[in-house]
């Protein structure tokens, strides 16, 4: 039966996304060190420190993840208002995929461009694998077991639907700065078992 229900599960994985974006440039910043130059000795003293760009300086970085975002969640808003079938339910988690291996990629990008000096025993990967992969990871885990949920009609479907839906959010509380996709992520995977036919007896 065609409702709102899938498109509203996605605008509102959309909105959780929009607030806590701005916490995706901390990550890059902060953390990751996008944009900024390592120094050490005179002027930077002898402990060195990151020299980063202004607040201006990464409205690039807000556009490229804010924009995917967006275009996604339009693309799933559109799906949603399909009729429920596998067919939508897959579309759905290909969207939900294509977010967390968007932003897998972007914050990995964000760690290792900088070929500059670095702080002693310091590498961008390292700082990737540190801050992000443990999320990324969770979500991915999230994904695949809300997915088969979405995918099935069995008793343990809705189950496994949610459980994954939690397995996201849990992994982007542990790195807040992806929610900028990820949150969108659940959006999509709740999408996917909207509609679903009823479990099997």
């Amino acid at each position: 039966m065609r409702g709102p229900g899938a498109a509203l599960a996605v605008l509102a994985g959309g909105v959780l996304a929009f607030f806590f974006g701005w916490w995706a440039l901390g990550l890059v910043r902060e953390t990751l060190h996008f944009g900024c130059s390592w120094g050490i000795g005179g002027e930077w003293g002898q402990e060195g420190i990151w020299v980063c760009a202004d607040g201006i300086g990464y409205l690039g970085v807000a556009v490229v993840l804010g924009g995917m975002s967006a275009l996604l969640a339009v693309a799933g808003v559109l799906v949603g208002v399909a009729r429920p079938s596998l067919a939508r339910a897959v579309v759905f988690l290909v969207l939900a995929a294509i977010s967390i291996g968007w932003i897998g990629w972007w914050t990995y990008y964000a760690a290792t461009s900088y070929s500059g000096p670095r702080p002693a025993n310091e590498a961008g990967w390292g700082l990737w694998v540190a801050a992000v992969l443990p999320s990324i990871i969770l979500c991915m885990i999230g994904l695949l077991v809300g997915g088969l949920g979405a995918l099935t009609s069995r008793r343990w479907s809705t189950a496994a639907l949610w459980c994954g839906v939690a397995l996201i959010i849990i992994g982007t509380m542990v790195q807040i700065g992806i929610g900028i996709a990820t949150f969108l992520t659940a959006g999509m995977l709740a999408a996917a078992g909207i509609g679903r036919r009823p479990p099997e007896r």
